[in-house]
């Protein structure tokens, strides 16, 4: 097969209220026994959890990216909690099994402690930064994009953390003709009788305005436009570039400045992977000018839903030329399972190059219109002229990239694949 990278796309965490949410069940005796209970179902956490690590030991993983929202909201416990949760449960971080695992952490509007937060302070960011760090997990991006490498075997990837949560709790995004009688309000409900449940009420109902430094947008946009035309750029923060589908009454908790970063991408005419969590509506979004390389957005789902595992599929010569997006979610019945994968052609305007044999394989597949891999193994008769069955498992792949054909049982191993082509 192709060549590829492979990440996990894990979404916002939640903890604690996460670890309370119950598996499917029509639960209508509050009298039956818990241990049965506990039998029928199980912790949607602990199943998500446990599949993750499942794929981390038993499958090639290049990268795995967490995109903000660890907590309820920005206390110590809670970051504390969770920070042990994932260095435990997924063996992340030092002296643990994937201690070498490439790993990005970014901040949600939920990490924000806005008992630290002052007029355009870092100290909001530092209770999640202490918490990992004493877990051996890496920090935070907080004043200026945080980059990861990825290499492997000889593909690239350079990964850009952003903080999308400047504005978080800050009161300096509030107007001032009302700022400070409505933070003044805040905080005598938070500090006096509102306690914990006035606390997440405020994380839930922010009375800020998330965004992006000018110095994250400007130094992104320049490290992506500097990085080798056979790199894949992938940008990870925890806000959407775009507004979601279903009508949000939330207007203090979008990002403010999304469109300035997602049109300086798109002007750079290269293709570009955004993930991101906060929204949860499972898109996977693509734009792009006319004819250019498209800007593909993937907002992972909540951690008690499932995850995504994301591919990136490169050609001969490292171009990459399909990004799949692989949902893990839970069905019907509560179980834990892979749906099936979303692809994204990545090449835009800049198409592969033909050549005799694929237009010769494309010509036979035009003309079954549906073929078994016996059949298409027996295309070329001729022993010299005959691709291997790697090369023809690569062939088959560029044109699937291309979108001229489409392959059945893609997931399986390529003799049980079935190519469809139609003019």
């Amino acid at each position: 097969m192709l060549p590829r990278l492979r990440i996990l796309q894990i979404g916002d965490i939640h903890f604690p209220s996460s670890t309370e949410v119950k598996g499917i069940l029509d639960d209508k005796d509050p009298a039956f026994p818990s241990g049965l209970k506990n039998i029928l179902t199980s912790s949607p956490l602990k199943n998500v959890f446990k599949r993750i690590y499942q794929i981390l030991a038993s499958e090639p993983v290049d990268a795995v990216l967490f995109m903000g929202d660890f907590t309820d909201y920005g206390k110590l416990p809670g970051f504390e909690a969770c920070c042990k949760y994932i260095s435990s449960a997924l063996q992340l971080g030092k002296s643990k099994a994937f201690e070498t695992m490439p790993t990005g952490i970014v901040p949600g509007n939920h990490d924000i402690d806005r008992s630290l937060a002052g007029n355009a302070s870092t100290a909001k960011f530092m209770t999640l930064s202490k918490a990992l760090a004493a877990h051996g997990l890496p920090n935070i991006p907080v004043n200026s994009p945080t980059q990861i490498d990825l290499q492997q075997a000889g593909l690239g990837s350079s990964v850009y953390l952003l903080n999308s949560c400047w504005g978080c709790g800050e009161k300096l995004y509030i107007p001032t003709e009302f700022g400070d009688a409505i933070n003044a309000a805040i905080d005598a409900v938070i500090g006096g009788p509102g306690g914990e449940r006035a606390l997440s009420a405020y994380y839930n109902r922010q009375l800020d305005t998330p965004a992006f430094s000018d110095n994250t947008i400007a130094s992104v946009v320049e490290a992506v436009s500097k990085c080798p035309a056979d790199d894949m750029p992938i940008i990870v923060a925890h806000h959407n570039l775009l507004p979601q589908r279903l009508p949000r009454l939330a207007p203090y908790t979008e990002l403010v400045n999304s469109g300035a970063l997602r049109s300086s991408l798109m002007e750079l005419d290269r293709p570009v992977l955004y993930l991101h969590g906060h929204i949860h509506e499972e898109p996977v979004e693509t734009l792009h000018a006319p004819g250019n390389a498209p800007l593909v957005i993937v907002s992972a789902p909540l951690i008690t839903k499932g995850f995504n595992v994301i591919e990136i599929v490169f050609a001969p010569g490292s171009v990459p030329i399909v990004c799949n997006v692989l949902p893990y979610r839970f069905d019907g019945s509560g179980i834990l399972r892979k749906f099936a994968q979303m692809k994204v052609p990545l090449t835009g305007k800049r198409r592969r190059g033909t050549f005799p044999i694929k237009n010769a394989l494309y010509s036979k597949l035009i003309e079954k219109r549906t073929s078994y891999w016996s059949e298409i193994s027996a295309f070329f008769p001729d022993t010299l002229q005959r691709p291997s069955d790697d090369e023809l498992v690569q062939l088959l792949e560029l044109l699937l990239a291309e979108g001229l054909v489409e392959i059945d049982n893609y997931e399986l191993p390529y003799r049980a694949w079935i190519a469809r082509a139609e003019v």
